[in-house]
């Protein structure tokens, strides 16, 4: 079959938009996105979103995102007890082989299609081995293997002022023109919500926080281009940036950020909760933005949870 289409004899085999693969930098948690087929198929994404926690031993979480899937899994393998309608599609294992990520499916029937025929039309999966095909009422199960990418969040604030500006929008701008580049997919913006009573805010005082996915030699590149974006076009003297990687969110980090969404918090304890977590800070313009970047990194891809007065 050719990617993104499905042969004229297979007109029922609909293509995944899209699969991406993210790491910690451990090398213990994944996180697959997958953009279901035709970017539309929402149903097929509440479907496995219910459907492969129960059945697979290594997904801990899944999370649903209208057309997109997102599974938080522990890297390794685990076993199926794959049964009609109660626990039948999964994924089996997630193991890292070089720069790559390999994830082996299984389903039964229509499960099965979706993962050895419409998973391998998507974007960004380099190979496939379709072990058997599915359909009908056969087993379907395949092995993908997807460019090893890590997992990084950039929290953003200050870069607008009372009278011009959005930080939510120009950090879009930014995570949009960086998926441009080779090796970087952007997976999520999430606007967070800080105290309302902070001095210097802004009307709404909210703090964004960008998610991607980046290939190991790719990731300084990232880092730098949006600190040149900032910096050409905040209009702010207080623009801050903090970036961390990982997938597991620490519990300091989120007390941090709930003490920041609820008073006043010093750029001295931040400082200090970015050593020990090992986040990084970057004066764009200036140091206030720090503070509410570093407070934005823990509520990332919570967009509900986020956007909420605490």
């Amino acid at each position: 079959m050719n990617k993104g289409k499905s042969t004229d004899d297979e007109y029922w085999v609909s293509p995944f938009e899209q699969i991406v693969g993210v790491v910690d930098r451990n090398h213990i948690f994944a996180q697959i996105y997958e953009y279901h087929s035709r970017n539309t198929c929402r149903g097929a994404s509440a479907w496995v979103a219910y459907h492969y926690p129960r059945t697979s031993t290594i997904v801990s979480n899944s999370d649903f995102d209208g057309a997109r899937t997102i599974f938080t899994l522990k890297l390794g393998k685990g076993k199926l007890d794959l049964k009609p309608s109660i626990s039948p599609a999964g994924i089996e294992s997630a193991e890292l082989a070089g720069d790559e990520l390999k994830l082996t499916y299984a389903g039964l029937a229509g499960g099965g299609v979706g993962i050895a025929r419409s998973r391998a039309l998507a974007r960004n999966v380099k190979d496939v081995k379709i072990i058997s095909p599915g359909g009908g009422s056969k087993l379907g199960r395949a092995v993908f293997t997807l460019p090893l990418m890590y997992k990084i969040h950039v929290g953003i604030d200050d870069t607008d002022t009372k009278e011009i500006g959005a930080t939510w929008s120009l950090s879009n701008e930014i995570g949009y023109q960086a998926s441009k580049k080779s090796g970087v997919e952007y997976l999520n913006h999430t606007i967070v919500q800080l105290y309302p009573q902070a001095p210097g805010k802004t009307k709404n005082c909210v703090a964004t926080v960008l998610t991607f996915g980046v290939r190991p030699n790719r990731r300084d590149t990232l880092i730098e281009f949006i600190k040149k974006e900032l910096t050409t076009h905040s209009v702010s003297d207080d623009t801050g940036m903090a970036v961390w990687e990982g997938i597991k969110i620490p519990t300091r980090m989120r007390q941090f950020s709930n003490k920041c969404r609820t008073g006043i918090v010093t750029l001295k304890s931040t400082k200090k909760l970015a050593e020990a977590l090992n986040i990084q800070l970057t004066e764009i313009t200036g140091q206030n933005g720090l503070i509410g970047a570093t407070a934005a990194l823990s509520y990332a891809e919570k967009h509900l949870k986020a956007v909420k007065l605490p």
